[in-house]
């Protein structure tokens, strides 16, 4: 697959088959992940690899208790439209996902937080498409606040001074996703001015 392939093939896979990742695939995966790029070459993430399945339940069960409340308050729409693309608040699931990754990053002292944490997005970017370009699936999954990202962090025993970007799931998909879709171009390009 070239590089253009994998872009266009990597999709966000929420049911994943219970096979094991083998270590080697790992590795390469999150060696992308290393080589991504960061502000002012900080290389500021620190991954944490979770595959023990009394952790990843633990995990789960926080995340499904923070997303039930959050889609309590969606507009329906956004319900409906997350439903049809295999979206759901219930994230027991995560508790059989054969690896979740904790994407963490520190904030160097004098450098901007959002510099930072584009640069760790830069690494989950890479994670993903080396992932898609090894055959496996994966999925994001953000916080829907503060104290859900805290809950995480007392588990993984995360220091204080690292923050949590995001839980990558990764895992040989059931089934292939549904594709979604994309603006054209020219909604989203302009050359010169805005």
């Amino acid at each position: 697959m070239d590089f253009y392939e994998v872009v266009a093939k990597r999709r966000s896979v929420r049911k994943f088959m219970e096979k094991p990742v083998p270590e080697e695939v790992l590795i390469r995966v999150l060696d992308a992940g290393r080589w991504a790029p960061s502000a002012g070459n900080t290389q500021p993430w620190h991954f944490i690899i979770i595959t023990d399945a009394d952790v990843k339940g633990k995990i789960a069960k926080i995340c499904t208790e923070f997303s039930r409340k959050a889609w309590a308050e969606f507009p329906p729409q956004t319900a409906r439209y997350l439903a049809a693309r295999g979206g759901s608040w219930d994230k027991s699931g995560m508790a059989k996902i054969p690896v979740l990754i904790a994407v963490c990053y520190s904030v160097p002292k004098q450098m901007r937080e959002e510099l930072i944490l584009g640069s760790a997005w830069c690494a989950v970017q890479n994670i993903l498409l080396a992932a898609t370009a090894e055959g496996l699936g994966s999925c994001i999954y953000t916080f829907y606040n503060i104290e859900e990202e805290r809950r995480i962090k007392q588990i993984l025993e995360v220091p204080e001074n690292y923050r949590i970007a995001t839980l990558i799931q990764l895992g040989y998909s059931k089934e292939e996703p549904q594709k979604p879709s994309r603006k054209e171009l020219k909604e989203i390009v302009s050359y010169q001015h805005f």
